[in-house]
């Protein structure tokens, strides 16, 4: 099958190309003008920008799956996050169905934070009502209105994911290099979230490509558990075989590292990682996911324990350099 994928260039993305590719599936991949790739044999790498739907002729071409992974995690307005990760992926989709009329399915990666905080340490399913806290999370939400919009031109699916780590991946190398520094850092009240291994994701979009029963279906993705963030923290001190000294950091210094970091953005190229939006979203004690659709129609399992994907990860972030070594 010919699938065309966005993002693929990215931490997830990256897994998932290699996981398509070794199904055997024809992959384009969509790179900004001249962004610098590490090629992959078989997989073509077509420019373009989904800011501008016309550029995105040549990577659609052909495709018959279109696999969504581009987005914005991190922005400096509610307005920046809601062009790229609802309109851009709107107009995304009504270029696909122009260019390319044998392409009938888009599988497109939304986010725990569309749904918001469960009520109650059961965690949300798919059916739960759409609360997002943050701009972020109404951006996702407002893209999976969009792409329903399209039923009955073409199929679609939604994946929502929690806080997704693995190897390559930037955000939790943060939090391991400080376990790698003999300090592990356990942030504000006590909340419990789900999790979610990046090759069991890979795993996921590559049953949605192939299996039917994916098509117009949400579905909650986790790995089996939730943890808070003392697991966490335990976790990768095991994968790092490091003894820590466990800090406590208290809410109060978290908000007040948000609100020092409002007038930074406009120094910075980059939205500061702690902002308020983020704190709101720390004081939620629950952000769980259930599993069991996925698992039930897609036939999926997250088959790595947890601690063993979190060892797996810290081995990937020494044998790269990432992490160095005990001396």
């Amino acid at each position: 099958m010919h699938v065309a994928i966005t993002g693929g260039t990215g931490f997830i993305g990256s897994h998932v190309v290699e996981r398509l590719a070794a199904d055997g599936h024809e992959l384009s991949c969509l790179v900004l003008p001249g962004e610098r790739v590490d090629p992959l044999p078989g997989v073509a790498y077509r420019e373009g920008d989904l800011r501008r739907p016309a550029s995105l002729g040549d990577f659609l071409s052909g495709a018959e799956t279109l696999v969504h992974l581009a987005g914005l995690t991190r922005a400096s307005s509610e307005r920046e996050f809601m062009d790229l990760n609802a309109e851009c992926s709107a107009g995304l989709v009504r270029e696909a169905i122009r260019v390319s009329p044998r392409l009938d399915h888009v599988i497109a990666m939304s986010s725990a934070a569309a749904t918001g905080p469960a009520p109650d340490s059961r965690g949300n399913d798919e059916d739960a009502p759409q609360r997002p806290l943050t701009p972020y999370g109404r951006s996702k939400a407002r893209m999976e209105e969009l792409l329903r919009s399209f039923s009955g031109r073409i199929s679609w699916t939604v994946l929502r994911a929690p806080g997704v780590y693995g190897p390559r991946d930037r955000d939790f190398l943060a939090l391991f290099r400080m376990v790698a520094r003999g300090v592990r850092l356990v942030v504000g009240r006590r909340n419990m979230v789900s999790l979610l291994y990046v090759r069991h994701l890979a795993d996921a979009i590559a049953a949605c490509v192939s299996n039917p029963a994916a098509r117009n279906q949400a579905f909650c993705l986790s790995d089996d558990g939730s943890y808070d963030w003392d697991d966490i923290g335990a976790m990768m001190e095991a994968g790092l075989g490091r003894r820590t000294t466990r800090v406590y950091l208290p809410e109060w210094a978290v908000s007040a590292i948000a609100l020092a970091s409002c007038p930074l953005r406009f120094l910075s190229r980059k939205p500061p990682l702690i902002t308020r939006d983020k704190v709101r979203e720390l004081r939620q004690p629950y952000w769980n996911l259930r599993n069991d659709k996925a698992k039930r129609l897609l036939g999926w399992n997250p088959a790595t324990p947890t601690a063993r994907a979190f060892r797996e990860t810290a081995e990937w972030y020494l044998d790269s350099g990432w992490i160095r070594g005990a001396s």
